[in-house]
């Protein structure tokens, strides 16, 4: 009996490790999504302290120069936590494409497979009935040598 060749397997092959690559790369966006929100998330925390070392410094009666300079550093982290935005933003966008390329490939791999399978079921039908005319004819052949020809 001769074995089951699925003649689009080197494409399935292929559609696999094309997904399993993109599955990669979507991983390591997740990973910098997730790093680049902690960074936003610092930098909202570092703004609120330095917003309350400001009230603080206000209510001790500070220098206009320790004001300005607590002020300043405000300023400069919400610009920081501007560009860091837009960053997280830039991630999830590029996050969103990866996983519709993901989807996309999926679908291709899984139709390959589907097809894959339902060729393999009638190989194994053809093989089944195969055999089965195989059995009669060597039934029939038995029969007949038994009764002589």
């Amino acid at each position: 009996m001769r074995d089951f060749e699925f003649h689009l397997e080197k494409i399935l092959a292929y559609k696999d490790q094309n997904l399993d690559s993109e599955l990669m790369n979507l991983g390591a966006l997740y990973n910098s999504l997730r790093q680049a929100e902690e960074k936003l998330s610092d930098l909202h925390a570092e703004q609120d302290a330095c917003r309350t070392r400001y009230d603080a410094a206000i209510q001790e009666n500070a220098t206009v120069a320790a004001c300005t300079v607590c002020l300043n550093y405000t300023d400069y982290l919400t610009l920081q936590i501007k560009e860091c935005r837009k960053e997280v933003n830039q991630i999830r966008d590029r996050v969103s494409e990866q996983i519709d390329l993901v989807k996309s490939l999926k679908v291709e791999t899984k139709s390959l497979e589907t097809i894959k399978e339902s060729r393999y079921e009638a190989y194994k039908h053809e093989t089944s009935k195969r055999e089965e005319r195989q059995i009669e004819e060597y039934v029939v052949s038995a029969a007949a040598i038994a009764k002589g020809f």
